[in-house]
């Protein structure tokens, strides 16, 4: 890695600022200072010392743009630029609440990567399409069946808001559901087993009382059931005649009589 790329400030520009000897500004560190001389580093900085006693030593003024540096820039990039050690930036980071990790020192973690000749094969083997699609099937086995946290379902659904599925999306979610056997919103639940025994059993007004549905819906349910039409003279007592389209596809067609009583 070339130096021009090793101590290069990401988030500048930093220029000396404008100040007058024996002027107090605050330190992020000491508190108020007062500015005694200036440094010749790369970015001449003013130093001072502390203002009210305490050491009479002077040091860097940490204030104005060398504050921002700490917090964003690579730690190797500002001990290079403002004349001062590594430890010495440490200092500042944890004087500022700043973690190991800025985003200078992860752009400079990922080029010095790149240029490892062992890294950059772990790298280039990490994006290998084989190995990918097992990780990613992997991952899928792993998460089946299991609903997603709220929060996450929330960033989807808001993600997705104003967006029309595609064509062969649709074909594909039609499928998933016709799998899963899931019914639309708009669709009465599903007939249970004990719903479809009294089908068979009872004339079709009481298993309509009894189920809780329409005269049409059972029809239609005894005619996929294959259940043939009751001719007793209960069944011809209510005198129903099922609509001509109830929407269903029956698997037989049933006997109706021509007349009814």
């Amino acid at each position: 890695m070339r130096s021009a790329d090793r101590y290069r400030l990401h988030f500048g520009p930093y220029r000396t600022p404008r100040f007058r000897y024996g002027a107090i500004v605050q330190d992020a560190i000491r508190g108020d200072v007062r500015i005694t001389g200036l440094t010749d580093a790369l970015i001449p900085w003013p130093i001072g010392v502390k203002v009210g006693g305490g050491s009479a030593k002077a040091g860097i003024v940490l204030y104005g743009v060398l504050a921002k540096a700490v917090q964003k820039e690579s730690n190797l990039a500002v001990a290079h630029w403002w004349g001062v050690t590594g430890q010495t930036v440490t200092r500042w980071r944890k004087a500022l609440g700043v973690g190991r990790a800025t985003a200078g020192s992860s752009r400079l973690w990922a080029d010095h990567a790149i240029e490892q000749p062992r890294l950059s094969a772990v790298h280039e083997r990490s994006r290998d399409p084989v190995q990918d699609t097992g990780r990613r099937t992997k991952i899928a086995a792993a998460k089946q069946g299991k609903p997603r946290p709220p929060h996450i379902q929330a960033k989807l659904r808001t993600a997705r808001i104003g967006q029309k599925a595609s064509k062969a999306t649709r074909q594909k979610m039609s499928q998933s559901h016709r799998q899963r056997g899931t019914r639309p919103p708009w669709l009465n639940p599903a007939w249970s087993v004990e719903e479809d025994a009294l089908v068979r059993r009872l004339p079709a007004k009481e298993a309509a009382a009894k189920t809780g549905r329409s005269l049409a819906a059972v029809y239609c349910r005894r005619s996929e059931l294959g259940v043939p039409r009751d001719n007793s003279a209960m069944n011809q007592a209510t005198k129903i005649v099922p609509p001509a389209t109830t929407g269903c596809r029956p698997t037989t067609t049933p006997a109706w009589p021509n007349k009814l009583p």
